[in-house]
């Protein structure tokens, strides 16, 4: 074996990757060939450089495996790796499957752990507890049987190090959003909320861009307490700035390169009145509903309706508090009065076991309690407000860009609600208050419209009329112009300064001095009109772009076409990095809402704030 080392070290053998051997453990041995790449029948390990005789139809290959989890392991045979200490990751990949007492043992503990502690059963099936049960496993075969409690840390290390992990991760998400920054606007979502025990208030910004790479990020930036007194206008907006600017260290005037999504509570949008801002979709049709659905108006107009709606909701009541939902197939949900969709809900899945529960009412003598509930009004609501339900999934989305589907369900929607012809007057009178709400309360705004313009398969905006059309195309004209022109004066700022960017031309010290009639110049000097064949807005209306799948794949498409159309893809970086909805920071305080439990009323404000932001990285 001396023999062939020295022979590879002199080259003249050498040793090969084994690009054949479909084992695991091949990645961990080279072969040794002659320099004419013939096999000598023997092989090397890659971690050890021991020489071990190979030969496939002689010797097989159990020998090398022997030699990973024995000699190379660490246990030290003399094949050179004595002094070597097996890696949890080789030991892993030729580890057995535990043997089924082991395994019953595991679920015992497990048992005891949710028992002793109190947790939900689900616990043991959760991403974080399965991350650190492995992390276990792997320190007992790095270093052998040890007591728990030398390796897990108190409560008190494990809270300091949730709020360092939480500042060290915050702090690599704000460098990362200031770099999209330096060339794009981006949009930001806010929400606020109330626990229930202590009734602390609390307010989220989150974070919608996208990457020079045309991804999709959404980062929840902080979870910040914000006193009851002070939920007014002037409050919030300086609890946003000072979050944004003296927490997380963006620049003063990121309030002015931001597009803010938010609901319409009073105070919120008194706060953001003089930012860009958009009305929170999913928020508008709530309140579309909210009004068009409301009991005591239908009692006048459709009593039918309003009796059906008030049956259902008294029906789903009784249900729960008489145990008699755990005897039906579905989980029966109730009404929200916050979100309307769960309306849509609760009848769907009303209807859905409308033949269970008659039978199990009858069997307690209760049918009385299904009278009101109308089958056919029950059947008519159900698909009737199956689109609200629909458009609210969709914009409430954020993983995928959302802010073009505005135009489309706004449209859809009120198509939806047009009378037709088969209607009964009661579902004539629900159609017509739904367009009267919608009408009031849906209102698309120029950046609605962009978005659309800049979905391929739609960029003839066939729905708008021939001026809006213009219009719009115009708005895109100025807004890429815009881009045009910050790259026109970076590159003279460099050729006469020879710098290349921000930081270097500040280090070269201040601006030369503008001349005096530098502005009026730049505002009547000659303008070179640009040919058809430079206007990207033109070359991409004639275009009959193609997209895969169902063509929502937005960011795909401008990513692929981003040489030929470099200042559209820019802006569609831009407007595809706002959402329709704030529902990203409505999300954070569902998780909030299990982080403060009865047994947890105690977390100080910073640390919730941690803990949400890491439950939202991960």
């Amino acid at each position: 074996m001396e023999d062939i080392k020295r022979k590879i070290a002199k080259g003249e053998l050498k040793s090969v990757n084994n690009t054949k051997g479909k084992a695991p453990f091949w990645v961990k041995f080279d072969i040794i060939t002659n320099l004419q790449n013939e096999p000598t029948g023997f092989v090397q390990c890659a971690l050890c450089k021991a020489v071990l005789s190979y030969d496939s139809k002689k010797t097989g290959s159990s020998h090398l495996r022997r030699h990973l989890q024995r000699s190379c392991g660490g246990c030290g045979s003399g094949t050179g790796g004595g002094d070597r200490q097996q890696s949890v990751s080789d030991f892993l990949s030729f580890a057995k499957p535990p043997p089924e007492r082991m395994k019953s043992e595991v679920a015992n503990k497990c048992v005891n752990f949710c028992c002793v502690d109190i947790r939900p059963f689900e616990t043991v099936a959760g991403a974080g507890f399965r991350e650190l049960a492995q992390e276990l496993i792997n320190v007992g075969a790095t270093h052998g049987r040890i007591s728990a409690n030398e390796v897990l840390p108190n409560p008190t290390t494990i809270s300091r190090r949730c709020k360092m992990m939480a500042s060290e991760m915050r702090g690599g998400t704000v460098e990362e959003i200031k770099q999209v920054m330096s060339l794009i606007n981006i949009g930001m979502t806010t929400d606020m909320w109330t626990d229930d025990f202590r009734k602390m208030s609390y307010m989220a910004i989150t974070c919608h861009y996208v990457t020079p790479t045309f991804k999709l990020k959404r980062k929840l930036l902080t979870t910040t307490c914000f006193p009851n007194h002070a939920r007014t206008g002037d409050h919030i907006r300086k609890a946003l700035q000072q979050q944004l600017v003296t927490v997380l260290g963006f620049d003063a005037s990121i309030m002015n390169n931001v597009v803010w999504v938010s609901d319409q509570d009073a105070s919120v949008l008194a706060a953001l009145r003089p930012y860009r801002h958009l009305a929170c979709q999913v928020h508008l049709y709530n309140t579309v509903l909210r009004h068009a659905l409301n009991t005591d108006e239908l009692a006048e107009a459709v009593p039918e309706v309003a009796e059906t709606l008030l049956a259902v909701k008294a029906l789903v009541r009784y249900l729960k508090q008489s145990g008699l939902a755990s005897q039906l197939p579905t989980t029966v949900k109730q009404m929200a009065e916050t979100r309307y969709n769960t309306v849509f809900l609760t009848l769907e899945l009303i209807q859905s076991v409308h033949a269970e529960l008659q039978e199990l009412l009858q069997s307690r003598d209760e049918s009385a309690r299904l009278r009101n509930v109308s089958p056919d009004v029950l059947a008519f609501l159900v698909e009737f407000l199956r689109p609200f339900n629909d458009a609210q999934k969709e914009l409430e989305g954020d993983k995928h860009p959302t802010l073009h589907l505005a135009v489309l369900w706004a449209n859809k929607l009120k198509s939806h609600c047009q009378p037709d012809v088969a209607d009964t007057p009661s579902q004539a009178v629900i159609r017509q208050r739904h367009l009267d709400w919608l009408t009031k309360t849906i209102e698309i705004q120029p950046l609605h419209k962009i978005a659309i313009f800049l979905w391929p398969k739609f960029n003839q905006l066939r729905m708008f009329t021939p001026a809006e059309r213009t219009d719009i195309q115009q708005h895109v004209r100025i807004l890429i112009n815009r881009f045009r022109v910050g790259e026109v004066a970076a590159a003279r700022w460099q050729e006469h300064t020879g710098q290349s960017d921000v930081s270097s031309a500040a280090a070269a010290g201040p601006a030369p001095k503008r001349r005096a009639l530098e502005e009026v110049e730049k505002a009547w000097e000659n303008v070179r009109e640009e040919s058809e064949d430079a206007d990207e807005v033109q070359f991409y209306l004639s275009l009959n772009p193609t997209m895969e799948a169902d063509g929502r794949d937005l960011l795909s498409w401008w990513k692929q076409h981003e040489t030929t159309f470099p200042l559209l893809a820019r802006l569609a970086r831009m407007v595809f990095s706002v959402p329709a909805s704030r529902s990203s920071s409505e999300r954070a305080f569902s998780a909030a809402g299990r982080a403060i439990g009865e047994r947890r009323t105690g977390l100080a404000p910073e640390t919730v704030d941690a803990i949400l932001f890491l439950h939202d990285a991960k």
